[in-house]
């Protein structure tokens, strides 16, 4: 990086030096318009000082071919002339990229101060290159990197679904079909291995199923449109009802709930945080109660999912969201501990956010924010 500067008088080159070295930069020096050229073949400047009246070629032509290359077309010209400003054309000179011109008699500290601002101006167009030439190759990499762990999860999606999960249903049939056809020839404790097993199988498949889904929501595309949030969680505790007809839960939905999202993946999420509530208000005593309504806090609006559960210790609220992370025994709520953890990859793939608050034995609230 330096400052080139051009004029055919000798003594004036060595004027206009004596201003700049304070700068402390390269200053190189040219005789006329077609020695400026040949040095800018060698090398670039973060900016040009250039006499007007100049034989042969004078400032506006040197300037117009300086122009006309690629690695100087931006680079900040100068004009320098002993003309008054009615001898001047200034027009033609900021039509060819000229950013200021300086006339005689020059004034060293106004002259110096507006080329240090060039030069630093240069410095930083330099330096942010350079970080964007290290973002870029950290882009490059973490890509490469990304493209070879999806690859492994795809394999070992593939190995979960056929080499792993194939002989546990073979297993899963076989201890059927043994139960059916030697019933009556088990003893009681047989008969309760058995079913053990069989018990097994399904908690292994249905964990297998989770880790899946977990990898399912982190692939593929997303399309957003405008969900009826009311309508789809209707849907949804339907559905348990039917499944389970002889629990007696109050549901409470909000009308006119609306979010934009993946419908796919809303009704994941949904269906998720709806069964945990559901799972968490199993306990004996009052009637239970789920609430799916919306807030707004600060301008944000946010759906809840408010149940008067089991609750949990805020203590382990980071726990939550983690895969296969439980706060409660298998024995007490059955489950993985998958479904939170697919509610929190939802949301981050929507760019939101998601949280619980809670108290041991007062229920506990799911917010979410796509």
């Amino acid at each position: 990086m330096g400052i080139l500067i051009v004029d055919d008088d000798p003594a004036k080159l060595v004027a206009l030096r004596s201003v700049l070295e304070p700068l402390g930069e390269n200053i190189v020096e040219a005789r006329s318009g077609a020695d400026a050229l040949r040095h800018l073949l060698k090398e670039d400047y973060a900016v040009i000082l250039l006499d007007v009246r100049m034989p042969i070629m004078n400032g506006f032509e040197t300037a117009e071919l300086i122009r006309q290359r690629p690695s100087s077309e931006l680079t900040p010209i100068i004009f320098v002339t002993a003309l008054d400003r009615v001898e001047t054309d200034m027009g033609r000179g900021y039509e060819l990229g000229a950013v200021d011109f300086v006339f005689s008699p020059i004034v060293p500290a106004i002259l110096r101060a507006k080329v240090q601002v060039f030069v630093e101006l240069y410095r930083s167009q330099h330096e942010l290159k350079r970080y964007r030439k290290q973002l870029q190759s950290l882009v490059q990499e973490r890509t490469a990197a990304l493209t070879a762990i999806n690859r492994e999860l795809d394999a070992f999606s593939y190995f979960l679904s056929h080499d792993v999960r194939a002989p546990l249903i073979t297993l899963d049939g076989l201890t059927k079909s043994l139960l059916d056809s030697a019933r009556d020839k088990l003893d009681p404790d047989g008969h309760d291995q058995i079913l053990r097993m069989r018990r097994a199988c399904q908690q292994i498949g249905e964990l297998f199923d989770g880790m899946q889904l977990l990898f399912s929501i982190t692939r593929g595309d997303m399309r957003r449109e405008e969900i009826d949030v009311t309508r789809l969680a209707s849907e949804i505790v339907n559905q348990f009802r039917a499944n389970e007809p002889g629990r007696k839960v109050e549901v409470r939905i909000a009308e006119h709930l609306r979010i934009m999202g993946d419908s796919h993946m809303v009704e994941i999420l949904l269906r998720n945080l709806i069964s945990n509530a559901w799972k968490f208000t199993r306990e004996e005593g009052d009637e239970a109660v789920i609430e799916i309504g919306k807030e707004t806090v600060n301008g944000e609006a946010r759906i809840f999912i408010r149940d008067n559960g089991v609750g949990f210790d805020m203590i382990y609220a980071h726990r939550l969201f983690g895969a296969f992370q439980r706060l409660h025994s298998q024995s007490q709520f059955a489950g993985e501990g998958i479904g939170l953890a697919s509610a929190q990859r939802i949301v981050n793939r929507h760019g939101g956010r998601i949280w619980a608050e809670g108290a041991l034995g007062e229920g506990a609230t799911f917010y979410f924010v796509l």
